[in-house]
This record gives structure tokens, C-alpha cells and sequence, in this order.
């Protein structure tokens, strides 16, 4: 709480603060928040923005503020409120898509920009919006059709700058610089613009003209000069330059007092459940080279919060190494394997835990839903009741949700005693399965006073209320128990993981498969369909196998060709689950099983030369391949695939013969031109290959195999100058690809530039390419190296 004379000082600071200062409201607004005087931190920060609009810092800082005050969450509700009276009012539908963007809900915001644009397909708030969410979810192809779309309705500096956001996260630098110098011609005063492009052109190596476009953006704002800045582009990746440009600048280093500011910092956002907030302040701690197991600890809990399962783990683990006799670390790495499902793992970390302290409730309560989940259920009920002398209130909820599943609900009264969100709503679930709705209906109501993001209480409440005929205010209840988790799951077990973040969890949900349900079910106000088609068990397993479930994939596909025997789609989804699933053997097996009575079925052929291919058995996938050409000769992509693998095997007279094949029947075909073109290139009859290459650099110059051939072409003609402009161009396509990077190697070592060739043969071993390549690649490098080894003890 702060005292009068502080609140006093803080004003008398605030009047002193230059009007044309964004960076000083901004730091004083953070003064004021850590302090909770929220209202007056929302005033500064608003006044930041309006001196400077494109002050990302405090637009973040702002959304923080909001989000933890509730006002977001606020103009939510009042938002859906105003739009059942007015569902077609687009600017009001619009405000709302922006809200959950901000929120970082997503899929809601998805939803809203799409209803917008279904009543104003001309709408570019909603376009843009759409592309700014699709891009933060990292669906950048998405993402620029949309904001393409904006700029065709609008020309404007911020579509500009996103678009150069977009290329540049794709890895096209070319056409991010591009964006970003069309943004600055309309807005030169745009200090995130310049150092963006400033950014963009270190990484084409232009290094003076970098310095000058970022030293124009710490002119128009000198606060990026001091922090690093949260910029829309994924900065991680290219730390070096970010390094070089704090370097030529004279940006001092973090000192180690800094450590101290952002751990704390980190703390502070980490116990209020910011958990995005708190990953980026310690990650500010990683920079001054400081080895604490506490911040490695740290942050290996806020990465189990936001399902950044890998890093947390290799947090927790460098955690360990340097105090291996931590109970609540030892106990943090098996929280990271019980959510993967990793048991055995999980119950190793929660023994030694134990071992490092008996009287540990919260390592006890996680044991015992390791050992629920290996089956193992009085082990696991010993070890609850344990946790449960100790003060655990995790187990005590573990253990009432068991007596739910059993189906023991007088037993689950009993031990639902205390007061506090779950509990409520444990008891809750035991009094509506009694029958007595109206008690249950009020522990509902005081578990959301507990915890107003209790989707589950949520749920429940508009349950009752709709089955006692009070539609609107029930179906109220459902929608918001949807907001705020649309894939509810009832079946979960709390687990301890630090008593600061008790509030927020984590919760372990069973993925393999679905136990009996607690609470309510929904059919009961949204009716099934009684007789669900083949088709509906198609879909449902699709989405099974897409979140890894095949079991309960199988077993839909099952009653689908119970319904349907003979329906191929069904036989190849099958297939692909087992295939997926690691059983080969029973994939080819199914696809077999159905060519024997139907073996002119080109799906399922097709269905078993892929998999042929997946295994590298070409002449086995060949073979069906041609089958499919018997059926019938003039299928194009056949003969291409066909053609391809005869040239994987080395069989380059036939492969000729095939893409000559296509090419008689479609002479602008790209494949077949590409093809035709690495065959002359190998047979060294440039001429030849010079016909084909130069109508693909006609008709496909945006390609990457296209520019990767020229590349490999121009290296045969010894046109040095070529080959570096068409391996990059490549490389600016498609920078996830070995071979450029191969092939440049090779040119650098004609040159001489050995340690240049090495690097870039580093970068394509990087990139994980086929065990071939990768022989040729460390054979390259080996015999580099010992060469210019050599030539250095010669000089």
C-alpha cells in the first residue's frame, strides 16, 4: 500500500514531466502500477500513446493493465451484451474482434473479423485485424492474404509495415525491406519503421546503412536506445546483428543491478499469472550472463504455463545441475513429464523429491496422479490421503474428483469442505448429481465469487438454469464458460507446483483417452443427431488423428465402414492412422486387403505408393505408380512421379524418357521442364539445359527449385556472379532448404574463402538434410578444414 507522502512525491514528479516525453509517462505509469494505483498508470500510459501512437512498449504495457485490472475482460461483456440486441452493428462486432485480439483469445477474434467481413466483405479494419491475428498465431501465408486485401482497399503505412513484419518472420528479407522503405514514404516519422528496415538491412549485410536507419529511430525516439524493444518481428533469431547494432551504438550492457530489477519484475508478473510478462523479464536476466538456479527455475515454471513444455524442461534441468538438492525443482521436472506423459519419468522426479524431503504434500499429491495414470489406483489413493494430513488442498481435490468418477458423491461431500474455487465446484457437482440443484446452483455461484474464470462453474450454472427453463440467463452462462475455455474438460487433476501459483494451476488433463464424465452433459441442451452417418465418424476421426489419438481414431473409422464397408476414403484414413500411429505393417496391410477386391482403385493405390515413398522403397512405389498409369495413361502427375523416382534411383535414361513423355503432351509443364533441365545439367549438354532454364525463369522466377537449378547450372558455366545471385534468391524463397547452402560452399572453396564455405555448410547441416547430403556435406567440411590447416603451417 502506498503512503501518503509517497503518492504525494509520485504527483509532484508527474507534473514535471515534458509534454513531449512518451518515454517518461511510460516509466512513470510502471511506478505507479507496481505500486496499484492502477487508474493513474492507465492516465500515463494513455498520455504516452497519444504523444507517441507508435510506442509499442506502452501499448503493451497498457494491455497488461487492462487485462489485470478486468477492463478488457469488461468491454467483452459489454460488447456481447449490446450485440444480441444489435447482431448486425459492425462497428460493435468489429470492437469486439479487436478486445479478444488484445486479450489474446484468439480464435474468438478469428471469429469476429470473419463476421465482419461476412457483413462488409470491403471492411479494412477487419482485414487488417484478421492479418495482424492470423500473424501472431504464425499462419504467415494466412496472414498475407489478408493483409494484402487491406492494402487493396487502403494504402497505409501500418498494412506496409506488417507486410514487411510478415516477409521478414518468413525469412524474405528482400521483400520486408521493400514494405518496410513503402511504409516510411507515406509515415518518414516512424521511428518502429526505421528500425525495422534498419534491422532488415543488417541481415543483407548492408551494415552502414542499418546504423543510420536505426540511428534515425533512436532520434525520433530515444527509448529504443535503452531498452530492447518488443518489436513484431521474431528478433531471436537474429541476435547477432541485434548485438552489433547495441555494440556500434554505444548501448551500454546490462549491469548486474538490471538482474536484480527484472527478476523482480518476473516475480511480480509471474504471482499475478502473466506468465508472457514475466517470460520476457527473465529472459532480460539471461542477458547479463548471471548462472542463478533460481532464475532458471523460474523460468522453467512459466514456461509449463504457457505449454512450452521443451524449454521448460531445459530450464529445470540447468536448475538441477547447479542445486541438485532442490525438493521443488526436483518435483517442477516431474510436473514437466507428467504432462507430457512421460509417467515413469514423472514418478522418478517425485521420489527424489520425496527423498529430499519427506514431508512434502505437494510432491506426494503429484506421485499420486502418477500412479493413477500407471494404473497403479491404491498406491495413488495412499499417497493422496498422506498429502491430504500434510495440508495438501491439491490432493484434496484429487482425491473428491476421484469419488465423482466413482460415482461416491456423498463420499465427495465429505471431503469438499474448504472454501475455495475448485471446492466449491467439487461440491457443486456432488449436489447437482444428488438431485439437489438449487444448493448446487449456489456453490456454482460462489465458486466464480472464488474464481470468476471458472469455466467449469460456468458451465454447470447455465446447465441448471436452462433445464429450469431460464434460457437467456443459462445460455449467458454457457457462452462466457466458452470464452473462456472452448475445449472444457472436466476430467483434470490439480498439481503443485510453487504455492504462489496455486490459483493458476497447472492442471493435468488424461489425453489418452476420455474417462466418465463428472459434470454435465451438453446434449441434454444442444441434442446429437440419433443416428450419426459414416460421414460424421469420418470427420470425428479425422480430428482424433490430428490430435494424436488414434485408438478412438480406429475405433470411429470402424463404425464408418460398419455403415459403408467398401468406402475407399475410409480404408485410406485408416491407413494413414496406422501409418501415423508406426504400425507399417498393418497400414499396407489395410490398403492391400481392399485391392484385392478392388484393384483399379486409384485412391487407395495412390494411399500405398505414398507410403512406399515415406519408406524410400522407390521401386516398390514405382511399381504402383505405374499400375495407376495403366488405368490411366495420360494422368500427368503419375508419369511426374514416376519420372522422379526413376531419376532418386539413378535410372536417368528412363527418367528422361518420361518427363520427354510429359512434355510432348504439355510442354509448359513445370516439372517436366525441370526435370529435362537437371538431366542435361548432369549430362553436361549446357546448351540443351540453357532451352529449359530459360523458360522457367520466364514463367516460374519465383520458384525455389527453379532458382536453385539456375544456380547449380551457372556453377557448371563457371559464372561465378550467377550462381551467388540464383543460390540466394534460393535462399530468400525458402531459407529452411540445405542444398543453396551446399552449393554455395562449394563456389566459396573455387574461391578460396575456406572459412566462409565451412559456415555455410554448418548452416546446411543445421537444416537436416537427407543422410546422402549430409555424408557429402561433414566430407566437405572434413577435408576443408584439414586443408586450411595445412596451408596455415605452410605459411
Amino acid at each position: 500500500m502506498i503512503t501518503p507522502e509517497e503518492l504525494k512525491i509520485l504527483k509532484s514528479f508527474a507534473e514535471r514531466i515534458p509534454d513531449n516525453d512518451p518515454g517518461a509517462h511510460n516509466n512513470l505509469a510502471i511506478v505507479y502500477y507496481n505500486k496499484g494505483l492502477y487508474e493513474e498508470a492507465i492516465e500515463e500510459l494513455e498520455k504516452a500513446i497519444k504523444i507517441d501512437p507508435n510506442f509499442v512498449l506502452a501499448r503493451n504495457n497498457l494491455d497488461i493493465i487492462l487485462k489485470k485490472t478486468g477492463r478488457l475482460e469488461q468491454r467483452v461483456e459489454k460488447l456481447a451484451r449490446i450485440l444480441d440486441e444489435e447482431p448486425y452493428d459492425e462497428q460493435k462486432t468489429l470492437e469486439l474482434a479487436d478486445t479478444y485480439r488484445k486479450l489474446n483469445r484468439h480464435s474468438q477474434a478469428i471469429i469476429f473479423y470473419r463476421k465482419v467481413l461476412d457483413l462488409n466483405p470491403g471492411s479494412f479494419e477487419a482485414h487488417y485485424g484478421l492479418g495482424t491475428t492470423l500473424k501472431l498465431l504464425g499462419k504467415y501465408d494466412d496472414a498475407l492474404e489478408e493483409i494484402k486485401q487491406a492494402l487493396e482497399i487502403k494504402i497505409s503505412p501500418e498494412v506496409y509495415r506488417v507486410l514487411g513484419e510478415i516477409y521478414f518472420n518468413k525469412g524474405v528479407i528482400d521483400l520486408a525491406i521493400r514494405n518496410f522503405q513503402e511504409s516510411l514514404t507515406l509515415d518518414p516519422s516512424s521511428a518502429e519503421g526505421h528500425f525495422m528496415l534498419g534491422f532488415a538491412l543488417g541481415e543483407k549485410g548492408k551494415l552502414e546503412e542499418s546504423l543510420q536507419e536505426v540511428r534515425k529511430a533512436i532520434e525520433l525516439n530515444p527509448a529504443l536506445a535503452q531498452f530492447e524493444p518488443n518489436l513484431p518481428i521474431n528478433i531471436e533469431k537474429h541476435k547477432g546483428h541485434w548485438e552489433f547494432l547495441k555494440e556500434q551504438l554505444g548501448i551500454p550492457k546490462p549491469m548486474t543491478n538490471e538482474y536484480q530489477v527484472h527478476y523482480n519484475m518476473g516475480i511480480s508478473y509471474r504471482n499475478k499469472g502473466l506468465f508472457n510478462e514475466a517470460k520476457r523479464e527473465f529472459e532480460e536476466c539471461l542477458k547479463t550472463k548471471v548462472e542463478n538456479p533460481d532464475l532458471f527455475y523460474a523460468l522453467g515454471q512459466v514456461n509449463i504455463f504457457i505449454k512450452k513444455y521443451d524449454e521448460s524442461l531445459e530450464y529445470l534441468q540447468r536448475a538441477f545441475d547447479k542445486d541438485f538438492d532442490s525438493a521443488p525443482i526436483a518435483n517442477a521436472l516431474g510436473v514437466v513429464y507428467l504432462l507430457q506423459e512421460q509417467f515413469e519419468n514423472a514418478r522418478g522426479f517425485f521420489e527424489k523429491a520425496l527423498g529430499l524431503n519427506k514431508e512434502f504434500p505437494g510432491a506426494l499429491n503429484n506421485l499420486a496422479v502418477a500412479h493413477m495414470r500407471l494404473g497403479k489406483i491404491e498406491d495413488a489413493l495412499t499417497h493422496f490421503k498422506k498429502a491430504i494430513e500434510l495440508g495438501s488442498i491439491d490432493a484434496r481435490f484429487n482425491l473428491g474428483m476421484y469419488h465423482l468418477k466413482k460415482q461416491e458423491y456423498e463420499q465427495a461431500l465429505k471431503i469438499f469442505t474448504e472454501e475455495d474455487g475448485d471446492e466449491c465446484f467439487g461440491r457443486g457437482v456432488a449436489l447437482m448429481e444428488l438431485g439437489r440443484d438449487e444448493e448446487a446452483l449456489a456453490q456454482f455461484k460462489k465458486a466464480i465469487e472464488f474464481s470468476p474464470g471458472h469455466a467449469g462453474a460456468h458451465y454447470n450454472i447455465g446447465f441448471i438454469l436452462t433445464k429450469s427453463g431460464n434460457y437467456e440467463e443459462g445460455l449467458e452462462h454457457i457462452r462466457k464458460g466458452m470464452e473462456i475455455e472452448p475445449n472444457y474438460e472436466k476430467n483434470r487433476y490439480r498439481l503443485f507446483l510453487a504455492p504462489e501459483l496455486t490459483e493458476f494451476g497447472p492442471y493435468y488433463i488424461p489425453k489418452a483417452k476420455t474417462e466418465e464424465g463428472v459434470a454435465v452433459s451438453f446434449e441434454e441442451i444442444f441434442p446429437a443427431p440419433e443416428t450419426p452417418g459414416p460421414e460424421d465418424y469420418l470427420n470425428e476421426a479425422k480430428n482424433y488423428l490430428a490430435s494424436k489419438e488414434y485408438d478412438i481414431a480406429l475405433e470411429k473409422l470402424e463404425k464408418a465402414l460398419a455403415l459403408k464397408p467398401d468406402w475407399n476414403e475410409a480404408i485410406a484414413l485408416k491407413a494413414e492412422v496406422f501409418y501415423q500411429y508406426g504400425n507399417v505393417d498393418d497400414a499396407l496391410e489395410v490398403l492391400q486387403s481392399y485391392l484385392n477386391s478392388h484393384p483399379q482403385d486409384k485412391k487407395i493405390l495412390k494411399a500405398k505408393a505414398d507410403i512406399f515413398e515415406y519408406l524410400n522403397r522407390l521401386k516398390d512405389a514405382r511399381e504402383v505408380y505405374q499400375k495407376l498409369l495403366e488405368i490411366d495413361p495420360e494422368d500427368l502427375e503419375t508419369m511426374n512421379r514416376i519420372a522422379d523416382i526413376s531419376f532418386d534411383l539413378g535410372e536417368f535414361d528412363d527418367a528422361r524418357a518420361m518427363f520427354e513423355k510429359i512434355y510432348t503432351r504439355k510442354p509448359e509443364d513445370l516439372d517436366a521442364n525441370l526435370g529435362l533441365l537437371k538431366i542435361a545439367v548432369r549430362n553436361k549438354e549446357l546448351d540443351k539445359a540453357e532451352t529449359y532454364l530459360k523458360f522457367l525463369e520466364e514463367r516460374y522466377p519465383d520458384k525455389y527449385e527453379v532458382n536453385l537449378q539456375a544456380g547449380i547450372f551457372y556453377l557448371e558455366k563457371n559464372d561465378n556472379e550467377k550462381v551467388t545471385h540464383y543460390l540466394k534468391r534460393a535462399i530468400d524463397i525458402d531459407s529452411s532448404k540445405p542444398l543453396p547452402y551446399y552449393h554455395l560452399g562449394l563456389l566459396l572453396v573455387q574461391r578460396g574463402e575456406f572459412e566462409s564455405a565451412c559456415d555455410h555448410w554448418k548452416k546446411a547441416l543445421l537444416l537436416s538434410p537427407d543422410e546422402e547430403l549430409a555424408d557429402k556435406i561433414r566430407h566437405c567440411l572434413k577435408i576443408t578444414v584439414e586443408l586450411a590447416e595445412f596451408l596455415k603451417k605452410e605459411v
